[in-house]
Order: structure tokens, then sequence, then C-alpha cells
């Protein structure tokens, strides 16, 4: 009895898990793709671009590759991410991404029975969707080059919005 009790609870666990997955793709889905010029402060945006370095880097833990981004989801020990700040660009400027928290959505880059991992590699074209946070001390009237004036806005996650973070597929 106690068995089918533990199937039945990790069925309605996992159940749940995969109801959360797929709406935060349709939020991947739905959400308008903005230009990074035209961010807005307090809003919720989605950007797709290439990953830039902003200093450091991670090596993951399992593929032991370069990554701005990896996370572990484990069966029974739950979800171990790590990540450093990074920029996004695109034809219209560059965006720093900064949260800790990110849900990274594609595919795995490693699996087994119990445990997968998901990294963002440098280089890599993603699209995210979180709050926008713009830096008032940046706003001057002098004048700048093409990455510069872009620069002053960072994509975040808040309680409201998380930031999600997808691979895009070439």
């Amino acid at each position: 009895m106690l068995g089918a009790f533990g199937v039945a609870f990790g069925h309605r666990e996992l159940r749940v898990k995969r109801v959360g997955v797929w709406r935060t793709r349709r939020v991947m889905r739905t959400t308008q793709v903005s230009p990074i010029a035209a961010l807005e402060d307090g809003k919720l945006a989605c950007v797709v671009g290439r990953v830039e370095l902003d200093g450091d880097h991670l090596i993951s833990v399992m593929s032991r590759r370069r990554c701005v981004a990896h996370e572990i989801v484990e069966w029974r020990k739950g979800v171990r991410r790590a990540i450093v700040p990074f920029y996004v660009v695109d034809d219209t400027g560059r965006v720093r991404v900064d949260a800790g928290d990110a849900a990274l959505l594609h595919k795995p880059i490693v699996e087994g029975e119990t445990f997968e991992e998901r990294i963002v590699e440098p280089g890599v074209r993603v699209r995210l969707v979180g709050s926008v946070r713009k830096d008032p001390a940046s706003h001057d009237t002098g004048e700048h080059h093409f990455r510069d004036g872009a620069s002053a806005a960072t994509l975040t996650g808040t309680a409201k919005w998380p930031l999600l973070v997808d691979v895009e597929r070439d």
C-alpha cells in the first residue's frame, strides 16, 4: 500500500512539474520579441540574441564545457544551478543578463536515468523573457557607439516574472 502511495505521489509531482514547464514555454512563445534598443524600464520583455561574456565564465559540472549558466536537475535532490552575469547582443544593441535563479528551458546536453544537465555557452543564440531594469545614471546626452548605449538595460528575474532562458535552434 505504501509503495502504491509513493508511486502515485511521484507521478503527481512529475505531472505538476510538466504543467509548470508547459506554462513557462507558453510564456516564451507568446511574449513578443523586442529589440534591445526599445526595452522599457519595469516591463516584461522577450529578447533574442547571441550570448557574450561579461568577465568570468563557468565550467559545467558534468559535461566540463565553458558556459555562462548551467543547471543540473536530479530526481531526488532537486535543481542546482550556477549563472554568471552575461550580455545578449542583437542588431540594435546589447542587454546585460543578471539572474541567479533563471530557468533554463532547452533540451539537456547530458542525461542519465536520474539527472539532466543544461548549459548556456558563449556565442549561442538565446531567447530570454524577464523584467527590464534600466540604470538611470547612464542616461546622458553624450554620443555613444553601437554597443555603449544599450548596456544600460539589465534583464533580470523577479517574483512576478522569473527569468526564462531557451537556446534558439539555428
